[in-house]
């Protein structure tokens, strides 16, 4: 299946924010996903690896993704031809337990003396949530995206999505686990997450509220996290999502 997944397509899509060659870099991977045909960014399965995002035509530096991410890594590995990146993300009520934890490789190949992103590996766990229909629909939503200026912001209309693929409460606490305090309503949960090296006073948070229906489908989700903040409305009139950066 020749698509990317859903977190990455957030962060591309706010193009109108970058400047100068990073702009010209984010403008070219978006193009491979969305109008090359067949795509240049494939999503490939392994059993007991999880989703991997491959690049064909690597273009963003390692430089892009630590002002995209808008941290360092957690941990720098290899040299010569291959880089890798692995972020890894704690509960922040928790950051010393490693097996609640969440992360995610990149791999970057030197090519024309710059690390270049060549793949994303993504968490096993996540497989189970990210189906090829959710993801499909992801990016079609994703690449008719409407972009602003000021504030910069990325508008995405959800009307054609099929909400039946979306998780539901469930599926959220099987992956997450169950939140770590009551909201003070039935129908949300709560989590926080840093990235580590990190402690409970950590300013580099996540900060992600879903609502719920009476049947637990997803219906409202909002969260935060260093430049980005995230609004997904599933109940209005018309469905949609908004990402913008400050």
């Amino acid at each position: 299946m020749r698509r990317f997944a859903a977190t990455a397509l957030l962060f591309i899509l706010l193009a109108s924010a970058l400047q100068g060659c990073l702009l010209t870099r984010v403008l070219e991977t978006r193009g491979q996903l969305c109008d090359d045909q067949p795509s240049r960014i494939v999503v490939a399965r392994a059993p007991g690896k999880g989703l991997r995002v491959v690049f064909e035509k690597p273009t963003l530096t390692d430089r892009d993704v630590i002002w995209i991410v808008g941290y360092e890594p957690t941990q720098v590995t290899g040299t010569g031809a291959v880089r890798q990146f692995t972020y890894e993300a704690l509960p922040l009520h928790r950051p010393l337990d490693r097996s609640a934890g969440l992360v995610a490789e990149l791999s970057f190949e030197r090519l024309d003396g710059e690390y270049r992103l060549a793949e994303v590996a993504i968490p096993e766990k996540f497989s189970a949530v990210l189906s090829p229909a959710l993801l499909e629909d992801v990016v079609r939503v994703a690449c008719k995206a409407q972009i602003g200026i000021v504030p910069p912001t990325t508008s995405f209309d959800l009307a054609s999505l099929d909400r039946s693929t979306l998780p539901t409460r469930d599926d959220l606490t099987r992956l997450l686990g169950p939140p770590p305090a009551s909201m003070g309503a039935s129908d949300e949960v709560s989590y926080q997450y840093c990235l580590a090296p990190c402690d409970a006073s950590s300013a580099m948070a996540a900060n992600v509220k879903v609502s719920f229906g009476n049947r637990g489908e997803m219906q409202r989700v909002d969260a935060s996290y260093f430049r980005y903040f995230v609004a997904i409305d599933l109940v209005s009139s018309r469905a949609t999502a908004r990402v913008e950066l400050r």
